[in-house]
């Protein structure tokens, strides 16, 4: 019956996307919905059919979570289709109000912008790595560093500007190899591949598949939003390069330190001796994606129980936790969402298991507090999908900050920390504040739009 259920929720998905009209081939909804299908859909089917030993390696408890509740398949759908029911009721709503957004900006200012950024970024960098002992030495120990065993340093808060990177990678992708028409664009292309080396080396500092996954799907999406045409082609070899990189990411950037210590030869021999080993003890790429439900079971027995609920807490601590605290000498708040989360699936405190949506919103205010976070995200989904539409008339480059926008809201099914969000997004927030600190917004109220330019309505 629950593998009925979770397939059956599954072709309600494909179904509603295929049928329900968007402003954009790829919006929010459309990648909530990619996140929701991989985590709600195909990791507990292929739980059902093949067995707990699937379940991702840091869940050692989660063989006794998953299926132990029989009610959670329906809580699922239900989820799901308040999701659906917030979407639905804003979706033609049509705002009174309007606003005249005008950056001020041209071509020349904007490539004195991005430059500025990029030398900030790369004193960032120099900043960062130097507590390490310089660029190799930081490399060597991304992996020690990404799963604790070494302690967090002073400047770790300059990895938050990191972001920025990723709006200078996008727009100058876009400037040159989609809109073409800027007599700079050959600057723009030199911006572009001087942004592309940081991102390798941003990668490479935080050992992350998922940040090279996501910045080179990035560029794909963009293509797909700008000429409305997936591209098969393109999307094949995407899609090629993401697997590939789930499985072998990991051990390559392990082996990257043998590089800098012994050489390539070292490397090859570090990293084919990883491969033999994974491939002996890998179950199957779908352990990735078994968080989100086997957190949400664990979340349904325990939370408001033994556990106490969370209510906006961790909305609170995402906001704190922007703040500098290793450098101004501020204690993070205890037990987070995640801690607790792994606490129950592994043992121990530690910020290694992500809980997903549902299981946020269940930790947050239990089955009450999923089905209405769901419909308030449904209406969230909604909202943006307006606003992207008319901001993406008025002017295409904004693509670049829809898409970002549209890949942390869709990304949030797969995760569910607020922190996560807000950290990955500080680099936006830094961006649009400066933007929008120097430009002219005009505020008119009723149906008619403030001037015959572009507008925006909210």
């Amino acid at each position: 019956m629950a593998l009925f259920i979770y397939l059956l929720l599954g072709l309600g998905i494909v179904v509603y996307e295929l049928t329900r009209k968007k402003p954009f081939f790829i919006d929010p909804v459309t990648l909530f919905n990619f996140f929701f299908f991989l985590v709600y859909v195909v990791a507990p089917s292929a739980l059902i059919l093949y067995g707990n030993h699937l379940i991702l390696d840091d869940m050692p408890y989660g063989k006794y979570y998953f299926a132990k509740n029989s009610f959670t398949p329906f809580i699922v759908l239900a989820g799901y289709l308040f999701f659906v029911a917030g979407y639905e009721m804003i979706k033609n709503y049509k705002p009174r109000h309007s606003f005249y957004l005008d950056l001020k900006l041209d071509d020349k200012k904007i490539l004195f912008l991005i430059l500025f950024a990029n030398i900030v970024l790369y004193l960032f960098l120099a900043v960062y790595v130097w507590e390490f002992g310089g660029l190799l030495k930081a490399i060597e120990q991304a992996q020690s560093y990404r799963s604790g065993a070494m302690s967090w340093h002073k400047f770790d808060f300059v990895l938050r500007f990191f972001s920025i990177n990723t709006i200078l990678l996008y727009y100058t992708f876009y400037k040159y190899f989609l809109e073409k028409k800027s007599i700079y664009k050959n600057y723009f292309l030199i911006l572009f591949f001087l942004a592309l080396i940081f991102t390798l080396i941003a990668a490479s500092l935080q050992s992350s598949r998922g940040f090279i996954i996501f910045q080179i799907s990035g560029l794909y999406a963009l293509t797909v939003i700008y000429n409305r045409n997936f591209y098969l082609t393109y999307l094949i070899a995407t899609l090629f390069f993401v697997i590939l990189f789930i499985l072998y990411g990991r051990i390559l950037f392990q082996s990257t330190e043998y590089f800098f210590k012994e050489g390539w030869d070292a490397f090859v021999a570090a990293f084919s001796q990883r491969v033999e080993i994974e491939q002996e003890q890998r179950s199957s790429i779908v352990a990735n994606f078994t968080h989100a439900v086997v957190s949400l079971e664990a979340a349904l027995k325990h939370s408001g129980y033994d556990i106490p609920l969370r209510y906006l807490r961790d909305i609170k601590d995402a906001f704190t936790n922007l703040l500098p605290n290793e450098l101004l000498g501020i204690q993070e708040a205890k037990m987070q969402l995640m801690d607790v989360n792994t606490l129950l699936l592994q043992g121990r405190a530690a910020n290694i298991v992500l809980p997903g949506i549902l299981g946020y919103f269940v930790y947050a205010l239990q089955v009450v507090g999923l089905f209405i976070g769901m419909f308030v995200y449904g209406t969230i989904g909604a909202m943006l999908n307006k606003l992207f539409s008319t901001l993406f008339k008025s002017y295409k480059g904004s693509i670049v900050f829809l898409y970002i926008l549209s890949l942390a809201y869709g990304y949030f099914a797969f995760r569910g920390v607020p922190g996560q969000v807000l950290n990955d997004q500080f680099g936006l927030i830094v961006v649009l504040f400066v933007l929008l600190s120097g430009a002219k917004i005009d505020i008119k109220n009723g149906s008619k739009l403030y001037r015959n330019e572009p507008s925006l309505r909210f």
